[in-house]
């Protein structure tokens, strides 16, 4: 039983120093005025009303509205004492619901403009019109030429199948022509070649391979003097005039993405310039790793600005509709609830209990329930006024703390001595008094 007053002075002592930590940072704050609200000792008799609270030694108030969340009270705060802590209000509007999702990605070629230049026979490369990679060329412009004795002997074939049916009297020999120049045909061999060769029967061993179209040589897997064959990709050509922009969004974020929708891109090489795309994929499978589904993004390169390997930030917007906005800094969320303060009238701040939508709306969230539009809200030094109400809520706060009276008489003690003390809790009798009823004498240090 001895050591029982020895745990009572641990715990009082542990109180006391929290209480007059607590007075100390009040008073720093206030410097001699009330804080967020704690009304003077002239202001005693308002602060009780407004606040709808019971103030230490005054005669019990009628609790706030029914309608204040559980653990919560009004807080009256002076205009000073809103500048010293910073206290800021905005005002709950009206506006457009925008979504707006942000993301990165990377400028690819347009896949349906990449062409692969083979060889369709077999041969060796007599010369590169083309010598290095990222070289422009236009459609039918000469790539490389090769020395092939199978092109010759198909030039041959042609001629002779030619000139057989010139001499028949039937039309037999007509296939045969027909079969000899698909041939040629197939080889990609250009029709003006091909007349010229009926026009001048001379065959030649050299075959010409040209662009399939305007574009850029992205590729380059070819040297002079190289057999090559049908399995050897000689050059990849890519027209450029569009390009795809390839990024991920979340698994979340699909809701507000549609094939065809408008985006904006700005680049790292442009800072200062948008430009505008359209989505044109959106991938049918989620990355389970990271939660994530590509997205291409389609974007005109008339101005040969895009350049395959560029760094690209993207932004989708998706309206919505119409909503109640209030900014997302007045709202406190606790995990259970969201809280916000109402600003009325005299300095009141009078918490609130909302609900808002799931999404974000860049700074703004959407009230569902709680509040009203033109209504004013606290958007910052609201945790300091969370923390003040709720102290409110649960016995007055800090009453009777030295220096920090409450504009009503603190109780006192039977040698008329001011007992400073908690509501409803003794922190540290003397030895002459002690309101406990323990049969231990109080312990000195």
């Amino acid at each position: 039983m001895a050591t029982i007053p020895i745990q009572r002075l641990t715990i009082r002592l542990i109180l006391t120093a929290v209480l007059v930590g607590t007075a100390t940072f009040r008073y720093a704050y206030g410097q001699g005025h009330s804080m967020p609200g704690m009304s003077g000792p002239g202001e005693a008799a308002q602060a009780s009303e407004h606040a709808g609270m019971q103030m230490p030694g005054a005669p019990a108030s009628q609790p706030g509205p029914a309608t204040l969340p559980a653990g919560y009270s009004q807080v009256v705060i002076g205009p000073e004492v809103q500048q010293r802590i910073g206290v800021t209000t905005a005002r709950v509007t009206q506006g457009p619901l925008i979504m707006t999702v942000r993301t990165v990605g990377i400028v690819r070629p347009n896949e349906t403009k990449v062409d692969q230049v083979h060889l369709r026979t077999e041969g060796w490369v007599q010369k590169l019109f083309v010598s290095f990679t990222g070289q422009r060329v236009r459609a039918g412009e000469p790539l490389l030429s090769i020395y092939s004795p199978q092109f010759f002997t198909a030039q041959q074939d042609y001629l002779i199948a030619i000139q057989s049916a010139r001499g028949a009297a039937t039309t037999q020999q007509a296939p045969l022509v027909q079969a000899s120049r698909r041939r040629l045909e197939l080889w990609d061999v250009p029709r003006d070649e091909i007349e010229e060769l009926v026009r001048t029967g001379q065959p030649k061993p050299i075959l010409v391979l040209r662009s399939p179209f305007d574009g850029t040589v992205l590729e380059k897997k070819v040297f002079p003097g190289q057999y090559v064959g049908p399995q050897d990709t000689l050059f990849v050509v890519a027209d450029l005039s569009t390009v795809w922009v390839q990024s991920k969004i979340y698994e979340f974020e699909l809701p507000h993405t549609v094939v065809g929708q408008p985006v904006m891109v700005t680049l790292a090489a442009f800072p200062e310039r948008e430009f505008t795309g359209k989505i044109v994929f959106i991938s049918p499978v989620v990355e389970e790793a990271s939660r994530t589904v590509q997205v291409r993004v389609e974007l005109p390169n008339a101005d040969g600005l895009f350049r395959p390997g560029m760094f690209a930030y993207v932004i989708l917007t998706h309206d919505m509709g119409q909503g109640l906005l209030v900014p997302a800094a007045a709202v406190i969320r606790t995990g259970e609830r969201d809280i916000a303060f109402r600003v009325e009238a005299q300095g009141r701040f009078v918490p609130v209990e909302v609900k808002i939508s799931a999404q974000r709306f860049g700074e703004q969230f959407q009230v569902l329930e709680g509040l009203r539009a033109g209504e004013q809200v606290a958007t910052s030094a609201n945790f300091l006024i969370d923390s003040e109400s709720r102290l409110k809520a649960g016995g007055g706060g800090m009453a009777g703390m030295p220096g920090m009276e409450m504009g009503a008489p603190a109780s006192q003690g039977p040698a008329g001595k001011q007992q400073d003390q908690m509501p409803g809790m003794d922190l540290a009798p003397s030895t002459e008094h002690s309101s406990h009823s323990s049969s231990q004498p109080w312990p000195r240090p």
